[in-house]
């Protein structure tokens, strides 16, 4: 286990009540937004969220598609556990988003939020999206957007958004939308994934 799951899986116990929370609920809603808005008419079968923490996302997302069946993966076991106390009906699981345990074209929509910058390897984890989204699914992803150098001065992973618009092209997506928030701190994806 890396320093950064141990590291959320210690902080699990009281993350619900982190005063942190505040900032994710505004980019959840934005990126529910974004989705509804791509696509109106959209009635999600089967949602995956890709790093999903204590389920915050798929919790706002349940209530939003009640009917959807809802995913969450998470590499820290504390975030998985407390996910599925306060969402049991969805199911949770522990894997990096670079291996996700998951069927070939199996899910409708594909969520991130805020995660992307701790993967091991971005590259690998889009394509593994690209891999369980069937064919013109849904991929929304919100992650930290910061210049190139200042992400290299502060030794993070995080991608300004002309990085992520060619990540997701490179990696099989035709990018809908692309939104900033919270002082431009955080870009927000919509992408859909071609037809093969």
């Amino acid at each position: 286990m890396s320093d950064d799951v141990q590291r959320f899986d210690h902080w699990s116990k009281t993350y619900e009540d982190c005063w942190g929370q505040r900032f994710f609920d505004g980019v959840h809603e934005l990126m529910l937004d974004l989705v509804t808005g791509a696509t109106p008419s959209l009635r999600p079968s089967k949602i995956l969220d890709v790093g999903c923490g204590t389920g915050r996302l798929l919790r706002k997302a349940a209530a939003r598609w009640p009917a959807a069946h809802l995913i969450g993966i998470d590499p820290a076991r504390g975030m998985i556990e407390v996910a599925h106390s306060l969402l049991p009906s969805a199911g949770f699981g522990r894997a990096l988003a670079e291996s996700l345990p998951l069927g070939d074209a199996s899910f409708d929509v594909v969520l991130s939020s805020i995660s992307m910058h701790h993967w091991r390897d971005a590259s690998l984890g889009v394509l593994e999206v690209v891999r369980v989204l069937r064919p013109g699914g849904l991929f929304c992803l919100a992650d930290i957007s910061l210049p190139a150098w200042l992400s290299k001065l502060l030794r993070t992973k995080a991608k300004n958004q002309r990085a992520i618009r060619e990540l997701l092209t490179r990696s099989g997506f035709g990018v809908r939308c692309q939104r900033t928030t919270m002082a431009s701190l955080v870009s927000v994806s919509v992408a859909f994934k071609l037809e093969a």
